[in-house]
């Protein structure tokens, strides 16, 4: 069982987004997958690890493309990345010093953070991206 499932709700109509979000799901799922099974905190470690750096590679190009689209609400949207980006560092090194185990609470706070953020300032973002290439 998959933590989720991609569906047409969560296609931005943004490749690059819709294809890293895609794979942010995925990486989700195969850190919930090694929770399930088991498996050695070392694994659950590289699962995390891989899972910050591509979030970190993930907004480095949201903010990009925001950057290049001149998006208002660039700083705000900056700053729920920085947001995110800590506290799951800060979980990981805890997890990493023995102090936490990945569970699925931290689980359900990452599926909920990233549905939101894709339903919701991501979708913001898209809708600006087709508003203004309608307008040109």
């Amino acid at each position: 069982m998959a933590l989720i499932e991609w569906n047409p709700t969560l296609e931005l109509g943004v490749e690059q987004m819709d294809r890293q979000h895609r794979q942010l799901v995925k990486i989700l799922n195969e850190l919930h997958q090694a929770m399930r099974a088991g498996s050695q905190p070392r694994e659950l470690m590289r699962v995390m690890e891989e899972l910050i750096l591509y979030t970190k590679y993930h907004f480095a190009t949201e903010e990009r493309l925001m950057a290049e689209a001149s998006y208002p609400a660039l700083p705000s949207h900056k700053q729920k990345h920085l947001a995110l980006t800590a506290k799951v560092e800060e979980y990981a090194a805890e997890v990493l010093k023995g102090r936490a185990t990945v569970s699925l609470t931290i689980l359900q706070f990452l599926k909920d953070w990233l549905n939101r953020h894709i339903l919701g300032t991501d979708r913001e973002f898209a809708e600006f991206v087709k508003a203004r290439s309608r307008a040109a």
